[in-house]
C-alpha cells in the first residue's frame, strides 16, 4: 500500500515538474521571440525588412541598418544625451539615496517621524498626479529644455531609500561604535564603514535606476523641446512610430528601426550580466530580516 502511494506521489510529482516546464518554457518563449525577431530584422536588408513576416535570422545580412542609424539618423547624440542623463541620475540618486537609508536607521533624532512620513508619502502619490507642479517648479527653475531637468527628476525614491535602511539595519552597530570611539565623524563612519559594507544593496538600487533612466520617457517628453538635447527614447519613438525622419524626406527602413531598439537594450543587458550576482544578494538581504 505505502509502495503505491509513494508511486502515485512521485507521478504525481513528475507530472507537475512536467507541466510547469511546458508553461515557463511558453512564457519564456513569449518574451525571447521578438527579442530574435527584433534582433534578425535589424541585420537585414532594406528590402527584407519591410516583409511582414517574423524572422528568426536574416536571410541576407546586412548592417546597412545600423549604418542608416548612425549616418542618416545621427542616432550617436541622443545616445550621449540618454548616457548621460542616466550616469549623472543614478550617482545622486544612489548617493542621496544612501545617506537617506543611513539616518533612518539611527535610533532617535530631532524630527525622525516626520522625516519618515515625507520618505513614504511619495508611494501614494503617482507620478501622474503631480506632473502640473513638477513642470511649473522646473519651469521656474529654468531647467526646461535641459538635460539637468531628466538628472534632477526622481533623484530620490522611497523602495531605495527603504531598501538601504534594511542593509544597513544588518551591520553591526559596534562597528559604527568603534568609529566614534575613535573620533570619526558621521560622515566618516557612513562613507568608511556603511557604504562600503552596503555593495550588494547599492547595486540593487543602481541597476533599478539605471534601467528607469535609461528607459525614461514621460519626463523627457515633458521638459525636452530641441531635438539636439533628445534623449534615445524619444529618438527610438520618432524613429518607430514615424515614416520618415525630421532631418530627411527619405524614407527609414524596419532594419534601422530594429538597430534603434537593439542599441538601446544591449547596455541594460550588459548592466544586468556582470551585476546579476549582487543583484540578487542585494534584493534577498534587503527585503529578508531575520
Amino acid at each position: 500500500m505505502n509502495l503505491r502511494r509513494k508511486s502515485s506521489s512521485g507521478l504525481s510529482r513528475r507530472l507537475f515538474v512536467i507541466i510547469n516546464n511546458i508553461i515557463l518554457v511558453g512564457l519564456a518563449l513569449t518574451m525571447l521571440v521578438p527579442l530574435v525577431n527584433v534582433l534578425a530584422v535589424s541585420f537585414t536588408t532594406d528590402l527584407e525588412s519591410f516583409e511582414n513576416t517574423i524572422k528568426l535570422y536574416p536571410r541576407d545580412p546586412s548592417t546597412v541598418g545600423y549604418q542608416t542609424l548612425f549616418e542618416r539618423v545621427a542616432i550617436w547624440r541622443p545616445f550621449i544625451n540618454n548616457t548621460l542623463v542616466t550616469i549623472a541620475g543614478t550617482l545622486l540618486h544612489v548617493f542621496f539615496a544612501s545617506m537617506a537609508g543611513y539616518v533612518l536607521t539611527k535610533q532617535k533624532f530631532l524630527g525622525k517621524a516626520v522625516l519618515v512620513l515625507l520618505v513614504t508619502l511619495p508611494m501614494m502619490i503617482p507620478f501622474q498626479m503631480i506632473i502640473i507642479p513638477v513642470f511649473v517648479m522646473m519651469r521656474r527653475l529654468s531647467l526646461i529644455d535641459t538635460l539637468y531637468a531628466l538628472i534632477v527628476i526622481d533623484m530620490v525614491a522611497t523602495f531605495s531609500i527603504l531598501l538601504m535602511k534594511n542593509y544597513f539595519e544588518g551591520i553591526p552597530t559596534s562597528l559604527a561604535e568603534s568609529a566614534v570611539m575613535d573620533g570619526a565623524r558621521e560622515f566618516t563612519i557612513f562613507s568608511k564603514i556603511y557604504f562600503p559594507l552596503a555593495v550588494p544593496g547599492i547595486v540593487t538600487i543602481t541597476i533599478f535606476q539605471f534601467v528607469s533612466r535609461w528607459n525614461q520617457f514621460l519626463p523627457a517628453v515633458l521638459f525636452i523641446n530641441s531635438p539636439k538635447r533628445y534623449t534615445l527614447q524619444i529618438a527610438l519613438r520618432s524613429l518607430v512610430v514615424s515614416q520618415e525622419v525630421t532631418s530627411t524626406t527619405q524614407q527609414v527602413a524596419n532594419n534601422a528601426r530594429m538597430a534603434g531598439i537593439v542599441i538601446s537594450i544591449i547596455p541594460l543587458i550588459a548592466v544586468y550580466v556582470f551585476a546579476q550576482k549582487y543583484f540578487i544578494k542585494g534584493i534577498m538581504i534587503g527585503a529578508v530580516k531575520e
